[in-house]
């Protein structure tokens, strides 16, 4: 029995990035689920994705891009998860959150340009998500990720994670060198505290969007250690 796939997407986005990585896998013959999380808080993305799981044939890869790395991490301890496979992404450790996370990033380059909070929710800045996010997608597409943002919640960005799945089940990370969003010494840090088996790609934070086959291939590397 081969893996199922089970997608999870980030802050700012929904889970229709994923059509490249998902049309990659289910050409492959895999089972390909594709989480809709409202990223409202953690907890609540957290639940979601368990209840796509509960309805999973196992075992699962569970793939998360940005901060759906953090919902992975929690999420993961589910029992049909065998391998964690992480997009340049957060991979926070218990008691810690993304906003933990975004607190240790160096200063010294790039910073998301995440715009003040409204009624609890984040939005990034328009004219600069293109450069920040989505440098290596097609201007019309990256114009229009920008334009249908999805408001991420204080809540989500401060959930603390209850107990890691990392340190039980097997990682990898996907480290890509151009992202804007999450700096690469960042994610470099967290791949080695996890302990992941590492790839690395040029590319930006929408590596997903821009270069689904990189992003497939890894996580069809992450399968074959289940079949």
């Amino acid at each position: 029995m081969s893996a199922t796939i089970v997608l999870v997407h980030g802050g700012f986005v929904d889970g229709a990035g994923w059509r490249g990585v998902y049309d990659a896998l289910t050409t492959d013959g895999f089972d390909v689920r594709i989480v809709q999380n409202p990223t409202k808080s953690l907890a609540d993305d957290v639940a979601v994705t368990r209840d796509v799981l509960d309805g999973a044939t196992g075992p699962v890869v569970l793939v998360g891009h940005s901060y759906g790395g953090a919902v992975i991490t929690e999420a993961g301890n589910h029992d049909k998860v065998g391998a964690l496979v992480y997009v340049t992404a957060f991979a926070p450790d218990q008691g810690e959150s993304v906003n933990t996370l975004l607190g240790m990033f160096p200063t010294d380059g790039p910073q998301p340009p995440i715009l003040p909070p409204v009624n609890g929710y984040l939005f990034l800045d328009r004219a600069r998500f293109s450069d920040s996010f989505a440098a290596d997608v097609p201007a019309q597409e990256a114009a229009f990720m920008a334009d249908s943002q999805v408001p991420w919640g204080l809540d989500a960005l401060g959930g603390t994670v209850t107990k890691a799945a990392w340190h039980a089940k097997p990682s990898w990370y996907l480290h890509v060198t151009d992202d804007r969003m999450i700096p690469p010494a960042a994610q470099e840090s967290m791949a080695q505290r996890i302990g992941a088996t590492v790839a690395e790609t040029p590319g930006s934070h929408a590596i997903y969007v821009s270069q689904p086959g990189v992003v497939a291939d890894l996580i069809k590397k992450a399968a074959a250690t289940l079949a």
